[in-house]
């Protein structure tokens, strides 16, 4: 009996010192994490390091370890210890890992390894959206125009809250001709993310696309990098826009309407009005589409973006949209939503849920 007991109280005392050494180990990662996002990210590393020595087989610990290194653009290190997660087949945060480690490998300059290694990780783990986004950003910088709004359009698919697939999207179909496309997927990001500075430089772009306003010789910087396209391809950008069919859509009377409209508020001197001519001119578009109806709706892309734009510019909440897309960009915009909360409010509530909040 006495052995038994001696036995069982050993047995207890690790229990308890198990369960002390994995809170302690927690403890330490989740200090570790809020030093990254206060972004003290070499404090913490050194707390990922002590949980490390605790536990050295916590994957957590590794995997956010990693992610620090990135923010320090240590590419080596950030490597090494994603590489760690990704030999360990830990499903929870394999994808992560993935990512961070394609990540460094384009900031060593290693980019077709980079592509390489998400493809990988694809096939290891099914779809994701970030991967697929990932190897979007991947191609765009390579100038792969096409692979680009491949993989963006299947990050949006799985995941349509990610607004940097859609503004990576307007960018890509932008720069391949397809102006029309941009224009909604341009509207989409803004709608995801209306206040940041990458939206105020979108909203400018998206302009321009829009003939609202001209197109400088500095183009609008971009929140991603990617190589110079060829003078030709930007040469062909600066000019009329592409109006060739697309989609079912004939975009030459498409064009034709947003013409139409700025002259129409130049004549009575409100094209100097950005808001105003900016909800004007989606009208027309908008009224375009729908005026080409029966061949517009045969495209999936189209049978989505025209109704659910359609929606927004025949509701009550229009003018709401339009100064929520331009809050970052117009300081008028900013200043109504600022006195205007209320309305603010009902809009972001009919948008989430599609009812009218009284």
């Amino acid at each position: 009996m006495m052995k038994l007991g001696a036995i069982f109280i050993l047995l207890l005392l690790f229990s308890f010192g198990a369960i002390a050494q994995s809170s302690s180990v927690q403890t330490l990662i989740k200090e570790g994490m809020e030093l990254h996002d206060q972004k003290e990210y070499k404090q913490a590393i050194k707390k990922f390091e002590q949980a490390l020595k605790i536990n050295p087989q916590s994957v957590q610990a590794i995997y956010e370890m990693s992610l620090s290194y990135l923010e320090l653009k240590d590419y080596r290190n950030a490597s090494k210890y994603s590489t760690q997660i990704i030999h360990s087949n830990n499903k929870g945060i394999s994808i992560g890992a993935y990512a961070v480690k394609s990540e460094a490998l384009v900031g060593m300059g290693q980019i077709e390894k980079a592509i390489t290694l998400l493809q990988e990780g694809l096939r290891k783990n099914g779809d994701s959206h970030l991967l697929h986004f990932n190897l979007a950003l991947n191609y765009y910088k390579t100038g792969d125009l096409d692979k680009t709004i491949e993989h963006a359009n299947r990050a949006i698919q799985l995941n349509k809250t990610n607004s940097g697939a859609f503004l990576l999207n307007a960018y890509a179909q932008k720069d391949k001709g397809w102006w029309l496309r941009s224009i909604y997927s341009f509207q989409m990001f803004l709608l995801l993310e209306p206040d940041s500075e990458r939206s105020k430089n979108a909203f400018d772009e998206m302009i321009q696309v829009m003939l609202i306003k001209p197109q400088p010789e500095i183009p609008v910087e971009r929140s991603f990098i990617q190589q110079q396209l060829s003078t030709k391809t930007i040469q062909k950008a600066q000019v009329l826009p592409p109006l060739s069919v697309q989609d079912g859509v004939n975009r030459k009377l498409v064009y034709q309407a947003i013409i139409l409209t700025i002259d129409s508020l130049k004549k009575v001197g409100k094209d100097s009005d950005i808001l105003l001519t900016f909800k004007e001119v989606n009208r027309a578009i908008l009224h375009s589409l729908d005026q080409q109806k029966e061949t517009t709706l045969q495209s999936v892309y189209w049978g989505f973006l025209h109704p659910f734009f359609t929606t927004i510019v025949n509701s009550e909440y229009y003018d709401t949209f339009a100064r929520y897309i331009s809050v970052s960009y117009l300081p008028e915009s900013l200043e109504w939503w600022k006195n205007n909360k209320q309305e603010a409010e009902k809009f972001i509530h009919w948008f989430e849920t599609g009812e009218s909040k009284k």
